[in-house]
């Protein structure tokens, strides 16, 4: 996808397949059919992630570590985010501070505090479901 942008429509394509549950190369396997779109299962991930497309069901919200954890992803080193480091984050976001000075302030990068963001909202939109359905 190097280069071209996603229009629209490609998003409202990830959006409605990933509220129907789709799996993500499902949807990369769409878009190329309908589209002659090439982009990554973990692209199309991504862009659920940021648009809070995901079905609606009663999936678990993982439990935060208290104590930081880290784990490796294929080829690379992935620290998780701490209880602390959630709550410092929200205050910050809140103080108005960029992705990037939050980065700069928590020792990350900028990707992952967005990626962080996205992932406390859509714990949100399931709290806010859940108590909803109850």
């Amino acid at each position: 996808m190097a280069g071209r942008r996603l229009t629209e429509e490609h998003i409202d394509v990830i959006v409605e397949l990933g509220e129907l549950g789709k799996s993500d190369q499902f949807i990369a396997n769409v878009l190329k059919a309908r589209f002659g779109l090439t982009i990554s299962p973990s692209a199309i991930s991504w862009h659920r992630l940021r648009h809070c497309a995901e079905p609606d069901t009663r999936v678990a919200i993982r439990e935060v570590p208290v104590e930081p954890i880290v784990q490796r992803r294929g080829d690379h080193v992935v620290r998780r985010f701490t209880q602390a480091e959630d709550r410092l984050l929200v205050r910050m976001v809140m103080e108005g501070l960029s992705d990037t000075a939050i980065a700069r302030e928590l020792g990350r990068k900028a990707n992952s505090i967005r990626g962080r963001l996205m992932t406390l909202a859509r714990h949100e939109t399931r709290r806010d479901r859940a108590e909803i359905a109850s």
